[in-house]
């Protein structure tokens, strides 16, 4: 699967950010009304997720576009989603960059990820690995494990970054102890072949084993493969090896 085809299937997995819920619907209407960003923020998220409410993408859209006016940075990204899926307004890619950039601006890791996919897709805006790698690696910096993902394979190709393999192992590693299996499995290989690291089998039968787990099939056929190549010995010790990790995963 190249870079473009696993970026396409992640943005399937882009939703709105939603809030707590911690105040009741009067509460929350009742302080939006006051001009309360946060809670038009939040209002919206509830018209827009359908909770406690009809869902209502033409209210959420209202009361996000008050928020995101007042620079309210997770309703500029939510904002951008609605005119990204078309939901509440027509779909105009070049609206959604403009909130999810002004979103991204204010920190907004999810916005960060989020402009990094436009770029690299070329959705919207010109397709420019560069600027998705800037992106995913500003995301990533914040411990967004799908940006940190991307931006290994990034690495790991040399597309919008010089071609780096201690680097694409490096934030691989960061995003599969966050337990993204398809990093696991993409580390496993860089452990498998020799990738930026030495080659270490049974290294490389932990991540395959950690993805698997998580059932991602080309981490199965991997370890099947390995199987026929280690001892009894080096499997018994790196299946415990895996089972100690999950038990203890790492967080950043």
């Amino acid at each position: 699967m190249n870079l473009k085809q696993l970026i396409r299937i992640l943005t399937l997995f882009m939703c709105f950010a939603l809030p707590s819920w911690a105040d009741s619907l009067s509460e929350l209407t009742q302080r939006a009304e006051q001009g309360d960003p946060a809670a038009q923020s939040d209002l919206g998220a509830q018209y827009a997720d359908g909770v406690d409410v009809p869902k209502d993408f033409k209210q959420a859209e209202k009361w996000f576009r008050l928020a995101a006016e007042h620079g309210n940075a997770i309703a500029e990204y939510n904002l951008g989603l609605m005119y990204a899926h078309g939901e509440g307004v027509k779909i105009n890619l070049k609206e959604a960059k403009k909130w999810f950039l002004k979103s991204a601006e204010r920190g907004y890791t999810q916005a960060e990820f989020t402009l990094g996919l436009m770029y690299a897709l070329g959705d919207g805006v010109p397709r420019n690995y560069a600027e998705a790698a800037k992106w995913f690696q500003l995301a990533a910096e914040r411990h967004h494990p799908v940006a940190q993902l991307n931006l290994a394979l990034m690495y790991q190709r040399g597309e919008g970054v010089s071609k780096n393999l201690n680097e694409a192992v490096k934030w691989l590693k960061l995003s599969a102890e966050q337990g993204n299996p398809s990093a696991q499995y993409h580390l496993g290989l860089c452990y498998e072949q020799g990738l930026g690291v030495a080659k270490d089998q049974e290294e490389a039968y932990i991540w395959f084993a950690q993805a698997a787990a998580q059932r991602e099939t080309n981490a199965a056929e991997e370890l099947d493969e390995l199987e026929t190549e280690l001892t009894a010995k080096q499997i018994a010790d790196a299946q415990k090896r895996a089972a100690e990790w999950q038990a203890n995963p790492h967080q950043p």
